[in-house]
């Protein structure tokens, strides 16, 4: 037993640009807004291809975001085989390298499959989208302030988005082939399937909640998908805490948005980036069962830095989860012969009386560059003197470059090169700032600091402890983050300039 034919599914609208031809030899049984499904020569099976295709509000964009689609499927693969392992039966067959065993000889060691397609058993999928909630927030929080009830389940009164629940949630939804999902009771999936789905969505999610947990991420809220197997066993299928099915906050983050009065929920890490530039577009507002709506959506250009900015989240979602990079972990768990990436470091500085501390880190970042894991270059530009050369360097950035800025006193540097990168476009570039170290000076070493981690928004990197690097001990703890870490997309708030404003407001 296995999914309907692409006939059953025919409400999936996708951009005609976006739709590629099937793979030869083997017949496209379904055409998902990521996925693509394809039947293969052993009639038990079936090929999962993860595409880059992106969807917000039940909406697939004329757009793609670079890797999700590789990201999806090596997450999915690490949580199924690494993290849950005997957990639960899951439909998971074969990933990486291992699916050429199961495909015509022409598709064999077609190193794209590989990164984005799994095999996985066939099986009669239930019609339930089995969602846990373990903090309010997002259709969730919605129902709740309208009803006071979410799927049946009646929280405490005065809760505020993301806060954290008594006990974790099952709030299941409908499976719409078009439109939204609907809520749905909690009792009315045990009435028809027992209390087996509830129990295990809850259990798996208690389980990957505590994983996340140990890394610093909150997981507010997952779904599962579960069918039947040919014996009739519960089986989950799909996609397994992915940030396409998932919401994944970091945990510093959180803690700081709880302790405010007004409460709300932090930048999750999935396609956020792309959701807000959907409500600016209105796009949140249009009717997937609409014709014309679905036609003007995909007429809808999303920028380019929004898709890179996305693209970073995934990305390093993935890295604090599994704690390595995407590439390392196709080539070491996969199996995937995909080239290591090499980062681009670069090294701004605001006087040569900066140096000295910073020599150890230096001599390792040279030493990484004759090794060929890296390129490297360092300029002296103080941003006050120099601003025009600071502009020009920013422009020149290659998109892959991390750079690590650092200053003293004031420590101005690395705020006004990453404003640079956003006002061109690039703030998906990570600028590290380096708090430069005043002998004798503890109020200049600690304007340097607040410099940092004062910021709005904290657009200059930061250590994993939520303080500023600082001195040579903490310029050497950079440069190996900016070899080896993944970093999340940072950028200004969002804070008009006013011009000719009245000397004195009006009351």
């Amino acid at each position: 037993m296995g999914p309907p034919k692409q006939e059953g599914h025919a409400m999936t609208k996708i951009p005609d640009g976006l739709i590629k031809e099937p793979l030869a030899g083997l017949e496209l049984v379904r055409r998902g807004k990521v996925r693509d499904t394809y039947t293969l020569p052993d009639p038990s099976k079936l090929l999962v291809v993860a595409s880059d295709r992106i969807s917000i509000f039940d909406f697939v964009l004329n757009a793609l975001v670079p890797q999700k689609g590789a990201v999806l499927t090596a997450m999915n693969r690490f949580w199924r085989t690494e993290v849950m392992r005997e957990q639960f039966a899951h439909d998971l067959v074969a990933s990486g390298s291992a699916i050429d065993a199961h495909l015509p000889e022409a598709l064999q060691g077609n190193q794209m499959l590989q990164m984005r397609a799994t095999v996985v058993r066939k099986l009669l999928m239930l019609p339930v989208e089995a969602i846990a909630r373990g903090c309010l927030t997002g259709s969730g929080l919605a129902a709740y302030k309208k009803t006071g009830e979410v799927c049946g389940h009646k929280p405490p009164e005065g809760l505020q988005d993301g806060d954290r629940l008594e006990s974790p949630l099952f709030t299941p939804t409908t499976k719409a082939e078009v439109g939204h999902d609907e809520h749905i009771s909690a009792e009315s999936v045990r009435e028809q399937h027992g209390d087996v789905v509830e129990n295990l969505t809850l259990r798996l999610f208690e389980k990957a909640r505590a994983f996340a947990q140990d890394r610093g991420i909150v997981l507010a809220d997952t779904k599962f998908e579960y069918g039947f197997d040919d014996d009739g066993q519960l089986t989950v299928g799909d996609e397994v805490l992915t940030p396409d099915s998932s919401r994944f906050w970091d945990g510093r983050q959180w803690a700081a948005a709880q302790a405010k009065a007004r409460r709300e929920s932090p930048t999750s890490y999935d396609k956020q980036f792309v959701r807000i530039w959907g409500k600016t577009r209105g796009i949140d507002k249009k009717k997937p069962e609409s014709d014309y709506d679905v036609g003007w959506v995909h007429g809808q250009i999303v920028p380019p830095e929004v898709l890179v900015q996305t693209a970073r989240l995934y990305r390093y979602i993935f890295w604090r989860l599994t704690g390595r990079k995407l590439e390392a972990y196709q080539k070491e768990a996969m199996g995937i012969d995909v080239a290591l990436p090499k980062p681009h470091v670069v090294v701004i500085t605001g006087s040569d009386s900066d140096l000295p501390p910073m020599m150890l880190g230096l001599e390792m970042l040279r030493d990484e560059q004759a090794a060929g894991k890296i390129t490297a270059e360092r300029h002296i530009v103080s941003c006050h003197r120099h601003p025009e050369e600071l502009a020009q360097i920013a422009r020149e950035l290659p998109d892959h470059a991390v750079v690590i800025a650092g200053a003293g006193m004031a420590a101005q540097l690395p705020g006004v090169l990453k404003a640079h990168l956003v006002k061109l476009g690039k703030a998906h570039i990570p600028v590290i700032g380096i708090a430069c170290e005043s002998s004798g000076n503890e109020a200049a070493n600690q304007a340097a600091v607040l410099s940092m981690e004062q910021l709005p928004g904290q657009p200059v990197v930061l250590h994993s402890n939520g303080r500023a690097y600082f001195g040579g001990q903490g310029f050497f703890a950079a440069c190996r983050a900016a070899m080896e870490h993944e970093f999340p997309p940072t950028t200004f708030g969002s804070k008009p300039a006013q011009l000719n404003a009245p000397l004195v407001p009006p009351a």
